[in-house]
């Protein structure tokens, strides 16, 4: 639907809601408590990019949660104000995703709201920027979702449009002496079931630069606020999790140093995932050969998540540590909902060596800790678990010294995989 903005001043619209397919009105043979569902919803209040990538700043106060059954969780998220050179301001933004067993079956809701913004040379101005999203599943099986959007003082090349603008709602963006340069999408929503995945979707302000025009402002900008997505998704017996890299470095108070590199994520659904690097190096403390992270979820007959972390060398400075190969991996698998989770960790060295530790080899126990000169303690093969998932470090160093610009204190990670299976 497109409007002119003369049509818009005043306009008000009820919420958009309502059942994808009619209920029963037979009493349920189910609490809200039983219906199965699985959850996954995020929500940002900003996402600014163009299509060739130079300009990318967000998702901002990004807040998610996914592949669980689970109510009763909450992930919440919050980002100061930001300028966007030639783009323009916006203000600080808060999100937050939870899921919840309500009257009447279970639901998800993702939020976000953003204090202001002035685009594009004051083209386009606003107060709080909101929207909600809300997916249920009720006890009879039948989905419904909600959108909500609302924009405070949104004034377009000057003049004001309502509050609460229709669903999907477009204004060109016709600037004078420039002409028609794209589009602005209000209150733009969407609610779809596709294969038993049951989507609803708000962005309550989205501007599409489609033409040159505005002195730094390339064709193909993209600019998104306030943007909540909600899913219901099949019921699984539980669903994988985990994710494994070749590199991180972390520093003592915290801070990501670098990496994760060649980092990938198990998937909640059945899928494998391959992340490849040619080589990466820690500067001034080591050199790793080229390295692949593969990720695999099976979800039948029964549910398993495998991770693997494979890299062709190590060499930490000059020689004090070496490995011509070293290979992290870890799965984890159950059967039946609620059943036992069985963990696996398959890691190896090739060659590993340690410069005046002779007893150090390709065997080395898991948990093995030395301390070593002008390095700082080594942890090899590191294991912990849980009774439903599995961590392993092949090498973890603990700086005892400023080494390569990281200070004292720091902790790096070599070959990494993590596997669990949550409900």
């Amino acid at each position: 639907m497109k409007r002119t903005l003369a049509a818009l001043f005043g306009a008000f619209t009820l919420v958009a809601a309502g059942p994808l397919a009619p209920s029963t009105a037979a009493t349920p043979s189910i609490t809200p408590g039983q219906v199965t569902t699985g959850f996954s919803g995020i929500a940002y209040g900003s996402y600014i990019f163009n299509s060739d990538k130079t300009l990318t700043s967000g998702p901002t106060a990004n807040s998610s949660i996914g592949c669980t059954g689970l109510t009763g969780l909450t992930s919440t998220n919050s980002a100061a104000a930001l300028n966007v050179p030639a783009v323009g301001a916006v203000g600080a933004a808060a999100t937050s995703v939870r899921t919840l067993e309500t009257a009447t079956g279970k639901r998800i809701e993702g939020r976000s709201v953003v204090g202001s913004a002035n685009l594009l040379g004051g083209l386009i101005t606003a107060g709080t920027i909101s929207s909600v999203s809300i997916a249920d599943k009720n006890t009879a099986g039948a989905f419904s979702g909600t959108n909500q959007t609302n924009i405070a003082n949104l004034k377009v090349l000057g003049l004001p449009v309502a509050a609460n603008p229709a669903p999907n709602t477009v204004i060109d963006l016709n600037v004078p002496l420039l002409g028609s340069l794209g589009k602005i999408t209000l209150n733009g929503q969407e609610k779809k079931l596709v294969n038993g995945t049951y989507q609803v979707s708000t962005t309550a302000l989205r501007v599409e630069v489609l033409k040159a025009g505005i002195a730094g402002v390339k064709a193909g900008t993209d600019i998104r606020l306030g943007v909540s997505l909600a899913k219901l998704t099949p019921a699984q017996v539980g669903y994988a999790a985990g994710a494994g890299f070749t590199t991180k470095s972390t520093l003592a108070t915290g801070l990501l140093g670098s990496g994760p590199t060649a980092y990938a994520s198990l998937s909640c659904s059945a899928g494998t995932q391959t992340v490849n690097l040619a080589g990466t190096t820690l500067t001034g403390l080591a050199t790793v050969g080229a390295s692949t992270t593969t990720t695999t979820t099976v979800v039948s007959p029964a549910l398993k998540g495998t991770v693997t972390n494979s890299l062709a060398g190590l060499n930490v400075l000059s020689g004090v540590i070496q490995a011509d190969a070293i290979k992290a991996e870890t799965s984890a698998s159950r059967a039946t909902a609620g059943g036992v989770v069985t963990l696996t960790d398959t890691s190896t060295f090739t060659n590993l060596r340690i410069t005046g530790l002779p007893a150090i080899n390709a065997s080395v126990a898991p948990n093995t800790v030395v301390q070593v000169p002008g390095l700082g303690k080594v942890t090899l093969h590191k294991v912990t678990k849980t009774s439903a998932a599995i961590v392993v470090t092949m090498v973890e160093i603990v700086l005892n010294q400023s080494i390569g610009g990281l200070p004292t204190g720091s902790t790096i990670q070599i070959g990494y995989s993590n596997t669990g299976i949550r409900n």
